[in-house]
C-alpha cells in the first residue's frame, strides 16, 4: 500500500466533494446517483448572490437509471445550489444521456453531447465518474467472457480494464486464465 507523504504548511482554500450511490430498484434496473458540491471556508461574492463560508456554491446531482447492460434508461439533472439563476435552464439536456450505453467512447460521448452551453460543465463532470461507478456496481455480474482478446475495443469484461486487471498480468494469469482460453488469447 502507498502512502502519501506529509503535505506542506498549508490553509484550504476550497473544497469539491463527488460521490456516487448505486441503488437497486424494485423493477430490477438500476439507479446511480452522483452529487458534486462545491464549498468555500471564506464567505464568497458572487454576481448574483453572497454565498457564506462552507455553504455550497454547487451542489449538483446527476441520477442515472441503467439496465444490465449498463444502457441508460432515464437520466435527471438538478442544480440544487448553484451561483447562478439559468443554471437550472441545461437541466432537462441531461436527458439526452437516455439510450447510450456505458462502454468505450461514452466519455466522449457525454462531452460532444453536453459541450459548450449545452451543459453545465460540473453536471457534465458527474456522468464519466458515474460511469466508472457502473463497472463497480456491476462487477458481480460482469461478463468475465466478454475479454476482448483480439482488440475489437468492445470488451464487456472488467479484464483488461485496467493495470492490475491486464490480459497479461499476475492478477489474471492467477484467477482468471480460464476465461482467456475461452476467448481465444
Amino acid at each position: 500500500m502507498s502512502v502519501a507523504p506529509p503535505a506542506g504548511q498549508r490553509r484550504r482554500i476550497h473544497l469539491r466533494r463527488i460521490s456516487c450511490e448505486g441503488f437497486i430498484r424494485d423493477d430490477g434496473l438500476i439507479e446511480i446517483e452522483g452529487l458534486l458540491i462545491d464549498t468555500k471556508p471564506d464567505a464568497v461574492q458572487l454576481v448574483s448572490k453572497q454565498v457564506p463560508a462552507g455553504e455550497p456554491i454547487h451542489q449538483m446531482r446527476v441520477r442515472l437509471t441503467i439496465d444490465h447492460e449498463r444502457r441508460i434508461v432515464d437520466a435527471q439533472a438538478f442544480s440544487e445550489h448553484n451561483p447562478y439563476p439559468d443554471c437550472v435552464e441545461v437541466e432537462a439536456g441531461y436527458r439526452r444521456l437516455i439510450g447510450l450505453r456505458i462502454e468505450p467512447g461514452f466519455t466522449m460521448q457525454v462531452k460532444r453531447l453536453l459541450r459548450g452551453t449545452q451543459g453545465c460543465t460540473h453536471l457534465t463532470e458527474l456522468v464519466p465518474v458515474m460511469a466508472s461507478a457502473a463497472f463497480q456496481i456491476l462487477w458481480a455480474e460482469s461478463d468475465f467472457e466478454g475479454v476482448d482478446a483480439k482488440g475489437s475495443g468492445r470488451r464487456t469484461s472488467p479484464l483488461g480494464g485496467c493495470h492490475a486487471l491486464r490480459l497479461d498480468g499476475q492478477i489474471v494469469r492467477t484467477y482468471f486464465s480460464r476465461h482467456l482460453k475461452e476467448a481465444g488469447s
